[in-house]
């Protein structure tokens, strides 16, 4: 199974706020974080399945 990583721009739309805001929730939350060239992604912790 892979891990879920994400874009912050994406995990920004999800929770319905700005990019820095959701750069700053993954930072204080210190989920793992990876730096590409035109994104950053982030492992928040897995959601339940529905």
């Amino acid at each position: 199974m892979q891990p879920d990583w994400i874009s912050i721009s994406q995990l920004a739309h999800e929770l319905g706020i700005d990019v820095a805001q959701a750069h700053a929730l993954a930072e204080r939350m210190r989920w793992p974080t990876v730096f590409k060239a035109n994104e950053t992604l982030v492992l928040p912790p897995r959601r339940p399945a529905a």
